[in-house]
């Protein structure tokens, strides 16, 4: 196992390893938080040949990792493996920005504060190991939850996209959020 990217009180970010793979693979089919993340961008992992691409997928991104880190997984102290955060850029030529997502994939650990923690110490770790000027969050006017960690975490509500998808029968928001490194901690 690979030393931790950050560690906090409960929860540890550490790289994908191999050995993931299938717990990746299972939380491609399952979860709440497929309810939540775009979800109709749903990844297909029904078929065998699906599974095996995705399989191939996840094991490539084991092996290139860069600095600072694109993503990390998220683990418990007993190195249970929990969900992901990621970072990416909307834009090409905008660098300047990162894009941040989390992902808590197993249900019975939602609602206690960890994808917090966890997106907490992904910030820390993207500002102090780099000279990147702000983060972003997008999210939906549905996802009340990321909504409550962003401003939680000092995330400024900088835009709201209205009706920018119908999903369920309903308009969805798109929600923009952003942090400037000169309020990071303050």
């Amino acid at each position: 196992m690979s030393g931790p990217i950050a560690a906090g009180e409960n929860v540890v970010l550490r790289d994908r390893e191999p050995e993931d793979a299938d717990t990746y693979l299972r939380w491609m089919g399952s979860g709440q938080w497929r309810s939540f993340d775009a979800p109709w961008e749903r990844v297909n992992v029904e078929s065998p040949e699906d599974q095996a691409a995705l399989r191939v997928k996840f094991l490539a991104k084991c092996e290139n990792v860069a600095e600072p880190r694109n993503s990390a997984i998220i683990v418990l102290g007993d190195g249970r493996p929990l969900g992901w955060v990621n970072r990416y850029i909307r834009r090409r030529g905008m660098t300047d920005t990162w894009f941040l997502g989390i992902d808590i994939c197993e249900d019975e650990f939602l609602g206690r504060g960890l994808g917090s923690e966890a997106l907490a110490l992904w910030i820390d770790y993207l500002f102090e190991g780099s000279e990147v000027h702000k983060l972003a969050i997008d999210t939906w006017s549905f996802n009340e939850r990321m909504m409550h960690v962003a401003g939680k975490l000092g995330f400024t509500l900088e835009g709201r996209r209205r009706e920018e998808i119908e999903w369920e029968g309903r308009w969805q928001d798109r929600m923009e959020y952003g942090l400037l490194r000169s309020e990071w901690k303050s």
